[in-house]
């Protein structure tokens, strides 16, 4: 059963788009190998969507996310995927990670995406996030909220049995 956080997760953009690429490595929990892969994701999403402010949001965002599934995946592999969906109204590029976590780090994303898209204010959200995990160790929440404040991107996740998947979307407007 899935347990979903938000709801672009479930959203059928396919149906609409004119074109679609996807790029999915499953990796080893490696540092070194993941920052060259979203190095390699970061100058894909260059080339395909040509817009540099994105592509720097998407840079921070892919790097947070790494960082994610490289600090709380409790198995030695992850995935990683990149998606570009494109009509003749707007493209979006989608991020997406996924790991095994243990039980109660399943409860605790869930409830921290939930608690994030809920925001009112992501910056404000952000802001009091840094305040009161100062001082906690372990899952702060902080790089999906950096995510959402700083980078602007959506945020969503679902669980599927210890499997979770954390997304992040940016929807830009086509010149085409």
């Amino acid at each position: 059963m899935s347990r979903g956080a938000g709801s672009f997760l479930g959203r059928r953009v396919s149906q609409i788009a004119a074109a679609r690429t996807a790029v999915s490595f499953s990796l080893e929990r490696s540092h070194s190998l993941a920052g060259k892969i979203a190095n390699w994701l970061i100058d894909f999403c260059q080339m395909t969507i040509g817009d540099r402010e994105t592509t720097s949001r998407l840079h921070m965002a892919a790097h947070e996310l790494i960082e994610n599934v490289l600090k709380y995946g409790s198995t030695p592999e992850v995935g990683l995927e990149f998606e570009l969906e494109r009509s003749a109204t707007e493209s979006i590029v989608r991020i997406k990670t996924r790991n095994t976590a243990d039980p109660q780090q399943l409860e605790e994303v869930t409830r921290r995406v939930t608690e994030l898209r809920a925001a009112p204010d992501p910056v404000a959200y952000y802001d009091r996030l840094i305040r009161s995990t100062a001082p906690v160790i372990g899952m702060s929440g902080l790089g999906l909220a950096r995510i959402r404040a700083e980078a602007g991107l959506e945020v969503d996740c679902s669980v599927e049995g210890r499997e979770v998947s954390i997304v992040v979307q940016a929807t830009m407007r086509s010149d085409r």
